[in-house]
C-alpha cells in the first residue's frame, strides 16, 4: 500500500479556547492515527481493534457534535442550522465508509476513514469551528463525558 501516510494532527492553530471542545477534537485526531496504526501493524487483534476504533469514533461524532450544537442553540448561535448540515454531512459519509468496511473487510476502507477523520476535521476547525471562537466558552459548554451526551442523561443525575 504506497501512499502518502502522513495524516494531520492536532496542534494550537486548532485551538477554540473551550478545552472540552479542544480534547474532543484532540480525541478525533487520536482516532485517526490509531485506525491506521492498526492497519499498518497487522496482528491477531487488528479486526477487534478496528470495530474498537469504529464504535468509539460513532460515540464522539454523536456526542462531540451534539455538545457544539447544544451550545450552539444555547447562545442563540447565528449559523447553528449550516453547522448542523457539516455534521450531518461529515456523519453520513463516515455511515458510508463503516458500512462499507463491514461489508467487504477491506482494510483500504478503515485508511480512507481515518484520512477522512483527520481531513475534514482540519477543515472544519479551521472553516467553520473557530467562528465561534470567543462566543462559546468553558462555562456555556457542557463538558460531561460523552456518554452522557450521547445517551440522553439529565445533567442533574449525571457527574
Amino acid at each position: 500500500m504506497e501512499q502518502n501516510n502522513t495524516l494531520p494532527e492536532w496542534n494550537d492553530k486548532f485551538s477554540v479556547n473551550v478545552d472540552v471542545i479542544d480534547e474532543d477534537h484532540q480525541a478525533f485526531f487520536r482516532l485517526a492515527a490509531l485506525m491506521q496504526d492498526v492497519i499498518s501493524s497487522p496482528s491477531n487483534e487488528q479486526t477487534y481493534l478496528i470495530e474498537t476504533a469504529i464504535n468509539i469514533l460513532e460515540e464522539y461524532i454523536e456526542g462531540h457534535f451534539l455538545r457544539e450544537q447544544l451550545a450552539m442553540a444555547k447562545i442563540d448561535y447565528p449559523q447553528l442550522a449550516e453547522h448542523i448540515s457539516a455534521h450531518d454531512a461529515f456523519d453520513d459519509r463516515v455511515t458510508l465508509l463503516i458500512k462499507e468496511y463491514r461489508t467487504n473487510h477491506d482494510l483500504t476502507t478503515i485508511l480512507a476513514l481515518a484520512r477522512l477523520v483527520a481531513d475534514w476535521l482540519t477543515q472544519h476547525i479551521q472553516g467553520v469551528d473557530l467562528q465561534y471562537k470567543g462566543l462559546l466558552t468553558n462555562e456555556n459548554v457542557d463538558n460531561r463525558a460523552l456518554v452522557y451526551l450521547a445517551a440522553g442523561l439529565d445533567p442533574v443525575f449525571a457527574p
